[in-house]
């Protein structure tokens, strides 16, 4: 099912002090978008400009989500870890978020998570998943599972590694699996995509994995079936 959203549309973006919302942010207003960044430090944002409004709040409290949720048409949140070690952020985030959405009533949810989730990707996937970074992937594995049973019209972002590149719009997206060939991408073009989606609506209720350097935006093959 598309949904796609045209003209200006009022954002609401978690963890809009990190590398990925940070590029949500500047590029959201580029395109005429207003902006709700939501965030625990907002002084990480720097000066106020216009179109956007920062609001301070922790991305696990339903109470705070709630409170700034209502009048938004979609939420896109880039939460992450701050390192390899134990987490909950992503799953504890996406429970509060989940339940705040739905307590508002916004539906529509773009949610990056974490590549080395996809399986049958060969040794180098396996290996991290159950090693340096299992204590990541459990986390995502079970922010996703929250996620996908809400009945929110949401998107899942997988991107591999993610770089400080610059923002090329150069990127094969697929459901449900890895693109071939790619290890990494810039975070600029994780959120170039989740604007995309917001305003085309191509992959709704899928799992997208991305990556970098090989085709335009839009080129996609979608898979029969999301796969875990």
């Amino acid at each position: 099912m598309a949904i796609p959203t045209n003209g200006s549309k009022r954002l609401f973006i978690i963890g809009a002090s990190g590398g990925i919302g940070r590029a949500l942010v500047d590029q959201a207003i580029a395109r005429g978008h207003t902006v709700t960044a939501f965030v625990r430090a907002p002084e990480k944002l720097g000066a106020a400009r216009a179109g956007v409004t920062v609001v301070k709040g922790d991305p696990r409290s339903v109470d705070d989500l709630r409170a700034a949720l209502p009048g938004h048409d979609a939420v896109l949140s880039a939460l992450g870890p701050p390192g390899i070690g134990p987490t909950t952020i992503h799953r504890d985030g996406a429970r509060s978020l989940v339940a705040a959405m739905q307590a508002t009533g916004v539906h529509r949810l773009l949610i990056v998570s974490v590549a080395v989730l996809f399986e049958r990707q060969g040794l180098t996937f396996w290996l991290a998943r159950n090693t340096f970074l299992r204590n990541v992937a459990e986390d995502a594995a079970e922010m996703e599972r929250v996620v996908t049973a809400s009945g929110l019209d949401h998107t899942i972002a997988r991107p591999p590694r993610l770089t400080n590149g610059r923002l090329t719009e150069r990127y094969a997206v697929e459901d449900g699996r890895m693109p071939r060939g790619g290890s990494s991408v810039s975070r600029a073009d994780v959120a170039h995509f989740l604007l995309e989606e917001l305003e085309r609506g191509a992959h709704v209720g899928r799992v997208v994995g991305m990556a970098s350097g090989r085709s335009a935006v839009g080129v996609t093959r979608p898979s029969p079936a999301l796969r875990s």
